[in-house]
């Protein structure tokens, strides 16, 4: 068969196998094939318009899109707020522009108008790869301006971070929760010294199994972490613990009687469930044992994460390491983080810190 003498095909009809013939190439044959799978999808060949952006398709969209559980959540919360602000009104620039003027009046941090834009912006990228067009983008220059200004007058009530759990908190916690002697408490204290270690966000300790797991001849362990928030193709991490979070998650397991299955489980009562513990079970344990050892400052599910960052930074760990050990996309987060750190160990402590020190030396030699 020749492409002159192709037979026309109508919408719906089965794609007739293309043989490599007259010295067509293999390349060429992809591309044909590639044309007309998206011709019998959509046999115009032309996007379908949207007058403006359908927020309800756009969350359907969303739900089968690669991206963390997380994330998808977020999103999906910030499209249904801006569709309930809006009551019927079109998602344009204007609207979006005043649905940040809202937000900024109720006090929110500038995150939450960043997520706002991001979900819309996000929202017209997959329906677009759907093969829906909006006629005009809610993203547009007054939206822009409007979440600029709310950055810079924004700017005091900072991100919404909880309290950082470092090390040493980390340790009390463990120990706090051990000492009870039960199960819930020995579970708490393998659960706070993994997170701690591996700097574990909440739902990546939910989710993590006995065979992810893999203990060392020095006591430590070895855990991996087969996909998370920066990792939606699943390519994995391995991460080090510590032999005293490694032997609290053995006692703990030996305990609970747990051989396969999820690592960290329900307890009711004195037994243990044979479910999976949920994220937000997990942020309450920690939220939990951190009051219960003393700390009062308003912590998170992601405390531990950050005072673990914290904690390496102290001890003169770089940006580019943190980023390699907390699995973060770019330097730019971890390094929110440790600024305090980062600012304490700069050329100005270590410099003007140091000019007694200098002084000394030079004292000395001129003595000398």
């Amino acid at each position: 068969m020749t492409f002159g003498s192709m037979p026309h095909a109508r919408p719906g009809d089965p794609i007739p196998p293309i043989r490599e013939r007259g010295g067509l190439r293999p390349l060429l044959l992809v591309f044909v094939r590639g044309v007309a799978r998206r011709l019998e999808r959509n046999p115009r060949g032309v996007a379908r318009t949207l007058a403006c952006l359908d927020i309800g398709l756009a969350i359907r969209q969303l739900h089968t899109a690669a991206l963390a559980s997380t994330t998808r959540k977020a999103y999906v919360g910030a499209l249904r707020r801006f569709d309930g602000w809006l009551d019927g009104r079109p998602p344009n620039d204007s609207f979006l522009a005043g649905h940040l003027d809202e937000m900024f009046r109720r006090g929110l941090a500038t995150s939450s108008a960043a997520l706002a834009v991001a979900a819309i912006r996000r929202a017209v990228r997959d329906l677009a790869r759907a093969g829906y067009r909006c006629e005009k983008h809610p993203v547009g220059p007054v939206t822009l301006e409007r979440l600029a200004r709310y950055r810079r007058e924004a700017s005091d009530r900072g991100r919404g971070q909880a309290g950082a759990l470092l090390w040493e908190d980390a340790d009390r916690m463990s120990e706090c929760a051990e000492a009870q002697g039960d199960s819930r408490g020995l579970r708490d204290a393998a659960l706070v010294g993994i997170a701690s270690h591996a700097l574990l966000r909440a739902s990546e300790v939910s989710h993590l199994d006995v065979g992810d797991v893999s203990p060392q001849r020095d006591g430590s362990a070895l855990v991996k972490i087969r996909r998370s928030k920066t990792d939606q193709y699943g390519e994995g991490a391995v991460l080090h613990v510590c032999s005293d979070a490694a032997g609290r998650l053995q006692r703990w397991m030996a305990m609970a009687g747990i051989e396969s299955g999820p690592l960290f489980r329900p307890v009711k009562g004195a037994a243990v469930q044979a479910a999976r513990l949920g994220t937000g079970a997990v942020r309450a344990a920690i939220k939990r044992r951190a009051a219960e050892a003393g700390i009062a400052r308003r912590v998170s599910g992601h405390s531990l994460r950050v005072g673990a960052a914290q904690s390496l930074a102290e001890r003169g760990v770089s940006l580019a390491e943190l980023q390699v050990i907390g699995r973060w996309t770019s330097p730019a987060m971890p390094g929110r983080y440790v600024r305090g750190q980062e600012a304490s160990r700069g050329a100005v402590a270590r410099l003007r810190g140091n000019r007694r020190k200098i002084c000394r030396n030079r004292l000395q030699i001129e003595k000398r």
